[in-house]
């Protein structure tokens, strides 16, 4: 899934089955290790995700605070 239209939701989704493909006994070295890499890449953009959305909110919990004061 292309990240330009990956969401915040399915991101996670894809990272839950990652995490659940891992924790199996009989993981391939190379299949897991790939696995592993696309389950950082979905952490990183997670991150960066949240972290817009906190920044978006800040930004419009000052708006009200300043409307609220004029």
């Amino acid at each position: 899934m292309p990240k330009e239209k990956q969401t915040l939701q399915e991101a996670l989704e894809k990272l839950e089955i990652i995490v659940n493909d891992l924790g199996k006994k009989d993981v391939d070295v190379e299949a897991g290790l790939e696995h592993f890499r696309e389950g950082v890449s979905l952490i990183k953009f997670c991150r960066q995700q949240l972290k817009s959305a906190e920044n978006e909110f800040i930004k419009l919990k000052e708006e009200l605070e300043v409307e609220k004061e004029n």
